[in-house]
C-alpha cells in the first residue's frame, strides 16, 4: 500500500500521455480506497512495483537488489516519510509565494525556488560587522514627521536609504498602501544612509533639514521621484523648488546640523536587527525587500482585524 501510495502522483502525470498509466492510477486508488476501509487489496501492486525494482537492480548490484527486496518494507516507509514531509514543505512554500510573493513568508530574503532571481526580496546589505545584540522592535516615536495620515491607527515603521535600488522600488508598492487604506495606515521612515553608496549621507541629512522647515514630507516624495539621479546640487535645487528657505537650508546641509540624530536612526536600525534596506516593520511583522502589494496587505489586513477573504481581493 505504502508504494502504492507514492507510486500514484506519479502514475497520474504520465497518465496524462499513456492509457498504460492511467490503468495503474485506477488500480493504486482502488488498492488505496480498500486499504483506508480496511479491506484487503487484491490487485498485488505493491508486490509487482517491488518485484520491477528488484529485477532492474539486480542488473547493477544483485547485493543492493536483495537488501531491498529484504527491507523494502522499512525503505517504502521512509519514502513515504518523505513523501509527506516534502508534499507538506512545498504546500507551505507555494502557499507563502501565493500570500506573502516568497516561498519563506514575508520577512525573509532566501532563496525562493518560485521566485530564483530574489526580486522580491533583495535589499541593500547593512555591514555585517554591525549589529548582533539583543533585538529591539521599533515603534512609531511621536517626536519623528509621519507620512499619511497622522491619526492612522497603524504605523508601517520602514528602514530605507534613498539611493538604495531595492528602497525606491518599493516606493511605490508603500504609496499605494497609504491609499488604498484611506488613512488608516501611515508611514515612519528611518533613514540609514549605506557605506559606499555615493549621495547617500547627503540625501539623508536633506531630509532631516527639510524637516527643520516643517517640509519633511514633500522633500521625501521628492527625493524618491528624482529616481537616485542626485549630484551635488540637487539637494539646494529641491529645497529651492518645495519654496524652502534655500539659505537656512543650506547652512543646515553644510554644518551637518542632524549629523547625530542620522547616527541614532543608524543604531536604531542596528537595534532592530535590519540586515538590508528596504524593511519594514508593522507591529512585529517583518517585511523584507521589495514585496508586492499582497504581501503588505496580508500582513496589514492582519493587525487591523480586517476580514481574512479581503486579503484575496484587489490584487
Amino acid at each position: 500500500m505504502v508504494l502504492c501510495l507514492i507510486a500514484l502522483p506519479i502514475f497520474a502525470i504520465l497518465g496524462i500521455f499513456s492509457v498504460k498509466y492511467r490503468r495503474l492510477v485506477v488500480e493504486s486508488l482502488e488498492c488505496l480506497f480498500k486499504t483506508v476501509t480496511f479491506q484487503k487489496c487484491k490487485s498485488g501492486l505493491d508486490d509487482r512495483i517491488k518485484s520491477q525494482i528488484t529485477g532492474k537492480m539486480l542488473k547493477f548490484s544483485p547485493s543492493a537488489a536483495r537488501f531491498f527486496y529484504a527491507n523494502y518494507k522499512i525503505i517504502s516507509l521512509i519514502l513515504l516519510i518523505v513523501f509527506i514531509w516534502s508534499g507538506w514543505v512545498g504546500g507551505v512554500a507555494i502557499y507563502n509565494y501565493v500570500v506573502y510573493g516568497n516561498c519563506n513568508g514575508p520577512d525573509s530574503d532566501k532563496f525562493c525556488i518560485l521566485d530564483p532571481t530574489g526580486a522580491g526580496s533583495a535589499t541593500c546589505e547593512i555591514p555585517s560587522n554591525v549589529g548582533g545584540g539583543e533585538v529591539i522592535t521599533p515603534v512609531k516615536e511621536l517626536n519623528r514627521p509621519l507620512i499619511g495620515n497622522e491619526e492612522a491607527e497603524l504605523t508601517i515603521i520602514e528602514f530605507g536609504c534613498y539611493v538604495c535600488p531595492y528602497t525606491n522600488e518599493a516606493e511605490g508598492t508603500v504609496e499605494r498602501v497609504l491609499e488604498y487604506y484611506g488613512g488608516r495606515v501611515n508611514l515612519q521612515f528611518i533613514v540609514y544612509p549605506l557605506p559606499g553608496h555615493e549621495f547617500s549621507y547627503e540625501s539623508s541629512m536633506a531630509s532631516k533639514c527639510a524637516e527643520e522647515q516643517g517640509r519633511y514630507e514633500d522633500y521625501h516624495r521628492a527625493l524618491f521621484a528624482r529616481e537616485m539621479n542626485f549630484n551635488n546640487s540637487t539637494f539646494i535645487e529641491i529645497a529651492a523648488e518645495l519654496g524652502l528657505d534655500v539659505g537656512q537650508f543650506e547652512t543646515c546641509m553644510l554644518n551637518n546640523t542632524y549629523a547625530d540624530e542620522i547616527e541614532k536612526d543608524k543604531a536604531k536600525a542596528i537595534a532592530a536587527g535590519v540586515k538590508g534596506t528596504p524593511t519594514f516593520f508593522v507591529n512585529e511583522q517583518i517585511i523584507v525587500g521589495p514585496k508586492p502589494f499582497k504581501t503588505f496587505k496580508t500582513v496589514i489586513n492582519g493587525e487591523l482585524g480586517l476580514s481574512w477573504w479581503t486579503k484575496f481581493l484587489d490584487r
